[in-house]
């Protein structure tokens, strides 16, 4: 589910020598960036090591309790990237 945000936005347009400042409303659906939610999952292992699924996970939880959904998301998002990132074990068979 996205959040929808109406803000008004001032934009400048220029047309030759003239200067127009309009405001316009927008909507739009706040979406956390692939990276960010990696450099948060490199932040957790770094801050929390071995703890760090479990802190996520927890922060996850405890957003969803308070009705947070979109946070939540975020969080499992995360938690998700600190599982790949903490897996060592290599892909494919041993030689």
């Amino acid at each position: 589910m996205c959040r929808h945000l109406d803000m008004q936005v001032r934009n400048q347009c220029n047309y030759g020598c003239q200067t127009f400042c309009r405001l316009q409303t927008s909507t739009f659906c706040h979406v956390i960036p692939e990276i960010d939610i990696w450099r948060a999952a490199t932040l957790m292992l770094k801050r929390y090591g071995e703890k760090a699924l479990e802190q996520s996970a927890t922060r996850a939880d405890e957003l969803a309790a308070d009705g947070d959904h979109d946070g939540a998301d975020t969080w499992r998002r995360i938690t998700a990237a600190v599982v790949q990132l903490a897996n060592t074990t290599p892909p494919g068979p041993l030689h």
